[in-house]
């Protein structure tokens, strides 16, 4: 798919998802109800100005600072969990990879890559392989010197079938910024506008890169 033709989707989807809201909000005006979205019922994602109180999850985004080289990121874990990651990388003349379980996968997709990498799971104890787009993003952090801020979250660039759930983890967790890969555009075509106000789609790692950096 061409760039024009991606900007267009990107485009299309922002005007879908507010002209739904409005046929929503109008239909209830119609029908006395203040009944929610069979969407919101389900994902119940938090309101920017309003202050929400979540069990049992800490605001990682806003409570950790990143230095050059991290990247926090939602992502499933192989036990069937959602958790909340922070990948670190460091200066090496060697890899070094922990847990030792991911060294593989990625040796199977980064060429020459001499670092140092730590991948810890701060809300479980199970691993995951949705972290190559975060580790991208880390890669170019420490060459870049250049620091995220801790309320940005990298998901990786691939499809999410449970995207609602990342997306209310991530909120939930103290996220303000979101990066997910178009490919994930027309999951997001039901939700409220607010949504957009923590999503950003990049077409592809490049795109991202340049978006950060």
């Amino acid at each position: 798919m061409s760039e024009e033709k991606l900007d267009m989707l990107i485009e299309l989807n922002e005007k879908i998802v507010m002209q739904n809201d409005e046929i929503i909000d109008l239909l209830k005006q119609l029908n006395g109800s203040d009944k929610k979205t069979s969407y919101e019922e389900e994902v119940e994602l938090p309101q920017k100005e309003e202050e929400t109180v979540v069990k049992d999850v800490s605001e990682h985004f806003s409570a950790t600072e990143l230095g050059e080289g991290e990247v926090l990121f939602v992502a499933n874990s192989q036990d069937n969990q959602i958790d909340i990651y922070r990948l670190s990388v460091k200066e090496s003349d060697e890899l070094k990879v922990s847990p030792p379980q991911i060294e593989n996968e990625i040796r199977n997709n980064f060429d020459d890559i001499n670092y140092e990498i730590t991948l810890d799971n701060l809300t479980g104890s199970s691993i995951t392989s949705q972290f190559k787009t975060p580790l991208l993003v880390a890669i170019e952090s420490l060459n870049n010197e250049s620091a995220i801020p801790s309320d940005v979250c990298i998901l990786d660039d691939e499809v999410f079938v449970n995207l609602p759930d990342i997306l209310r983890v991530a909120i939930e967790s103290g996220a303000k910024t979101i990066y997910s890969s178009i490919k994930n555009s027309m999951a997001v075509l039901q939700a409220p506008p607010m949504i957009m106000d923590y999503l950003n789609f990049y077409k592809n790692n490049d795109d991202l890169l340049k978006r950060l950096f």
